[in-house]
């Protein structure tokens, strides 16, 4: 398993600012306090170019491997089935 060089474990991006979390599971509205967010705003999982809604208070497991990628609902001014262009 490779860890980043900055010593923690996963890496998180909430509406563009980059967040180094040890936690292996974290909860949504964790992860918004984390980005200084409202932690009553709807979170959405970016992955593949598509939205996926998350509930309140929904664990997330954090890869070590990749960059996730989240926006709330603020950003996202698109239907659920928005893609992004690649």
């Amino acid at each position: 398993m490779a860890y980043w060089d900055i010593g923690l474990r996963h890496i998180v991006d909430v509406d563009g600012q980059l967040l180094a979390i040890d936690a292996e599971v974290i909860d949504t509205a964790s992860l918004l306090a984390k980005a200084n967010l409202p932690t009553d705003r709807q979170l959405w999982l970016i992955r593949a170019g598509e939205y996926f809604a998350l509930g309140a208070k929904q664990l997330l497991r954090l890869s070590q491997d990749e960059v996730l990628f989240f926006e709330t609902a603020e950003r996202v001014q698109a239907p659920i089935f928005h893609k992004r262009a690649a």
